[in-house]
């Protein structure tokens, strides 16, 4: 017979919510919303009335239940609009200045600032019964937090050293002077010192007027040695170098140039500019500028992801209110990115001025706009108010005896770590086998359309198969997926192995937020759900980054993946034994199909009491 600990961890689902049931809470009170119950009650006349029905041949027809279509919205937008930021906002601030050593950091230090922060807003929500104002306030801080990265200036490197700087004739319009320099010189007229002159044999032969090239070759002693001042105007960027036009040229109080000659003199000038910059303050201006960038990257993040985290426990509530489906709700999400992530890129495309930085200001204005749509939305959503959660100390306490919870954690964590690892490593790795861009463009996408026909029949398939063996069929889906790539030779087999994504994003977090509902106890829904998207996204990202990072970087990408799903092979043997364990253990003498998936705590607690 289990130990009395272990019992009362079994015990958890019914005991606590039976033993921790708030008494004031009456549960014949109006409610905001048409909950499942009342559903039952509607006539079929009715019933069509609340349904929006698109008829596509024939018989096959999509019925859309009307009071769910705010959720919907919110989804599609949310989920759309957020899916471009993470990337954009990489690039960005390599544009802006930050090194990848540094952007490493932030992406080091924001996953443990994001746990916390997703289960104090859990705890949040769960504390005032509400999770529709957490979404709010953490929609509103995101847009906050992006705003003031938006509106903190460049990061340049400060830079003591001195600066190269080549003057040579255009190449198509010989007559100009161009000089080729770091962009961070920024006068109008440089000082350049330290110049020599490289120039084809004989040119000598064509010298005459007044010609800087030709003085100076005449002088050998001012040859290596010669300073100059340029006047420039107008500038063009090319890569991380800038082109300047030089209007007039000035050395030893006299104006020269060599491009204006009958003869064509190829010959280059080569000098070096100081910077003339007060180092030390320019770098604890810097440092300023870089701590500040970091604390609001990190509250943005911790903002980001706990919107993910409240649109499923949102997402959760009204599903059950309604007796919805909830992958229905998430078809919406993948049709969102399909949709609106394109539009970011071509924005950005098309609003950046030829021979400048691209802008990226276009996506997150983007970004800042579905945001708004998503709060005006959300403001007409109704979503049932819970009463205020109660004892939730004591109730984290027997959740966490309860065996199924810590495995259910560990399963979450190993899926997590494997998640991030292929997310963050599989472009780099495809990348060295010269894969085109088209392809690594398409593979995102078609990963996303194998998903929606399963997301349609989500519900199906959980009842079907079951939220743990899902579990199970995930981490085999990324034994699968890491081996094949361990073993892709054409990188277009990528499309092919993509198709595991069903069961290891798709189908996976469906039977996660569901299993997550089942395992919460009263008024610690939203604490549950978000902890394990938390645990997920979060502390997966670091786990797996680590882990696939220092693999590749001691071994190579092949060796990486094939670690990674030998860690998830083990993983899926121990939690299939653990499950026939439990089951053989605790299900023994039961009628046949007595015990279901997400009703094994009951059965255990039965049998503990006989």
């Amino acid at each position: 017979m289990p130990s009395k600990d272990i019992q009362d961890g079994l015990e958890m689902n019914e005991g606590v919510k039976d033993g921790f049931r708030d008494p004031e809470y009456d549960p014949d009170l109006p409610r905001i919303v048409m909950n499942s119950a009342d559903k039952k009650g509607v006539s079929p006349r009715d019933s069509d009335a609340l349904n929006f029905t698109v008829n596509i041949y024939k018989n096959c027809r999509i019925r859309i239940y009307k009071p769910l279509i705010p959720l919907k919205l919110v989804l599609f937008f949310w989920y759309g609009g957020g899916s471009f930021v993470p990337p954009f906002l990489t690039v960005y601030f390599k544009q802006r200045g930050i090194t990848l050593s540094e952007l490493s950091t932030f992406f080091i230090l924001s996953p443990i600032c994001q746990f916390l922060g997703t289960i104090l807003s859990g705890v949040a929500a769960d504390k005032i019964g509400r999770s529709k104002p957490v979404l709010v306030a953490n929609l509103l801080l995101a847009t906050v937090f992006l705003s003031g990265i938006l509106f903190i200036p460049r990061l340049n490197i400060p830079s003591c050293a001195s600066q190269p700087i080549n003057l040579k004739c255009h190449p198509q319009q010989f007559d100009r002077l161009i000089t080729k320099t770091s962009c961070d010189v920024v006068e109008n007229i440089i000082e350049v010192n330290s110049c020599n002159v490289q120039c084809p044999e004989n040119v000598t032969e064509h010298c005459n007027g007044q010609n800087l090239i030709c003085e100076i070759l005449a002088e050998s002693e001012m040859h290596r040695n010669f300073s100059l001042s340029i006047h420039v105007k107008g500038s063009y960027k090319a890569k991380d170098r800038c082109y300047y036009n030089v209007s007039s040229m000035y050395h030893e109080n006299a104006t020269y140039s060599w491009c204006n000659v009958p003869h064509k003199m190829n010959c280059r000038v080569s000098c070096v500019v100081d910077s003339g910059v007060n180092c030390s303050d320019e770098g604890d201006n810097r440092d300023a500028l870089l701590i500040t960038t970091m604390a609001l990257f990190i509250l943005f993040q911790t903002a980001y992801s706990n919107c993910y985290r409240f649109m499923d426990v949102t997402a959760m509530a009204l599903v059950k209110e309604h007796n919805s489906d909830f992958g229905h709700e998430r078809f919406f999400s993948i049709c969102g990115i399909l949709v609106v992530s394109p539009i970011a890129g071509y924005l950005v495309d098309a609003t950046t001025t030829k021979g400048l930085d691209k802008n990226y200001l276009a996506a997150f204005y983007l970004f800042m706009v579905t945001v708004l749509i998503i709060l005006v939305v959300v403001y007409k959503l109704e979503v049932r108010i819970n009463p205020p959660g109660k004892k939730m100390w004591r109730k984290a306490t027997y959740l966490l005896k309860n065996p199924d919870v810590l495995t259910f954690t560990l399963v979450i964590f190993v899926l997590g770590s494997a998640f991030c690892f292929t997310k963050n490593f599989m472009f780099w790795y495809l990348e060295g086998m010269n894969t085109p861009s088209f392809l690594i463009g398409l593979i995102p996408a078609v990963s996303a359309l194998y998903g929606l026909p399963f997301l349609l029949t989500s519900r199906w398939w959980v009842n079907k198969i079951g939220a743990t063996q899902i579990f199970i069929l995930g981490l085999l889906g990324y034994v699968v997926n890491s081996l094949g790539y361990s073993f892709l030779k054409d990188p277009w087999y990528a499309l092919i192995l993509e198709a595991t994504n069903v069961f290891t994003y798709h189908l996976l977090w469906v039977a996660v937020v569901l299993h997550s509902h089942e395992l919460a106890p009263e008024g610690l829904t939203a604490t549950v759900i978000s902890t394990a998207g938390s645990i997920h996204y979060h502390i997966g990202k670091a786990s797996g980054s680590s882990i696939g990072g220092f693999v590749m970087d001691a071994y190579n990408g092949r060796v990486a993946f094939r670690v990674m799903g030998i860690i998830c092979l083990i993983s899926a043997v121990l939690y299939t034994f653990y499950l026939y364990i439990r089951r053989t253990c605790f299900s023994r003498g039961l009628p046949a199909g007595a015990e279901t998936d997400g009703q094994s705590n009951n059965v255990c607690a039965n049998r503990t009491n006989r």
